[in-house]
């Protein structure tokens, strides 16, 4: 039963570090000044029924490593964990209570509708919370930051749905 847990454990951490590899690698320089964060994905991907505080620490280590990267200072630390916490409630909202009544269920599981508002809502609770802290550490309230928050969380959600279209192809 540990060898298992163990082997999890590592397959998530490899997959932590390759999510990190493509934000630093492909997408900042790619995309820059276009806010996209592809990490995202271990949160919308991690078992729903797993283990909580083993999901909330390793949330907080994929976006202390983004942090370190980026030199941010702890905003995406504070968003990866803050969407992480939020998680099941923001899922209960969308698909009632149908998910706590199966131990296997997955995000592919929903119907489409709900799975872009689900992803939608997730992603635009981090990207809020990451720009909040971004604004607050600048020291000026920026006009724009709803609809920086509104476009970042489109492009970031199409690129969630993307995954998840290949990803259910594959499967």
């Amino acid at each position: 039963m540990n060898f298992i847990f163990i082997r999890i454990f590592f397959i998530y951490v490899f997959y932590i570090f390759f999510l990190c590899l493509i934000q630093i690698s492909i997408l900042n320089p790619i995309f820059f000044g276009w806010y996209t964060y592809i990490y995202i994905l271990f949160i919308l991907t991690y078992p729903y029924h797993g283990n909580k505080s083993i999901f909330l620490c390793l949330s907080f280590i994929i976006g202390w490593i983004i942090d370190n990267c980026m030199n941010t200072g702890g905003n995406h630390a504070f968003s990866t964990t803050f969407s992480a916490f939020f998680r099941l409630k923001l899922l209960q909202f969308f698909d009632g209570k149908n998910f706590l009544t199966r131990s296997d269920f997955s995000i592919y599981e929903l119907p489409f509708i709900r799975k872009i508002l689900y992803i939608f809502s997730l992603v635009f609770a981090h990207h809020f919370s990451l720009f909040i802290l971004e604004v607050f550490k600048i020291s000026f309230f920026s006009k724009i930051i709803l609809l920086k928050t509104i476009f970042s969380s489109i492009f970031t959600t199409i690129l969630c749905m993307v995954y998840f279209f290949f990803r259910k192809i594959k499967n």
